[in-house]
């Protein structure tokens, strides 16, 4: 009689230790997703700023271009510029990016704006 006691109580304990296993692998589990969201969404943000950089800097040296093209007074054909004028800098572009500077001249004072525009 006295064994059979001791057998029940041990079925009950290894139920115990299943449930408890059970919830640590799913804690484990949840906590892996966690951790592999996490940097996914970090790659994407990453990705994002790289690109953004990108075309800051493109968006300069379009600027710079300008300059020079207002410095020797020709458009991209050679020709004098006519205000306004839209240049397209002959400078090689990572896919998917495109670049258009714009400069226009305010006739009573001869201040010229430069627009430069990197679509990405």
């Amino acid at each position: 009689m006295v064994q059979n006691m001791r057998h029940i109580t041990l079925n009950r304990k290894s139920g115990v230790a299943l449930f408890i296993a059970l919830a640590l692998l799913f804690l484990l589990s949840v906590c892996s997703i966690v951790v592999l969201l996490t940097v996914y969404n970090y790659t994407n943000v990453s990705e994002n700023q790289i690109k953004r950089l990108r075309a800051m800097k493109l968006s300069e040296a379009g600027i710079n271009y300008a300059y020079w093209k207002i410095r020797i007074g020709k458009d991209d054909d050679g020709d004098p510029i006519i205000y306004p004028c839209t240049l397209i800098p002959p400078i090689s572009l990572p896919t998917g990016f495109s670049i258009s500077v714009d400069i226009a001249e305010d006739a009573g004072t001869g201040t010229k704006t430069i627009d430069s525009k990197v679509i990405y």
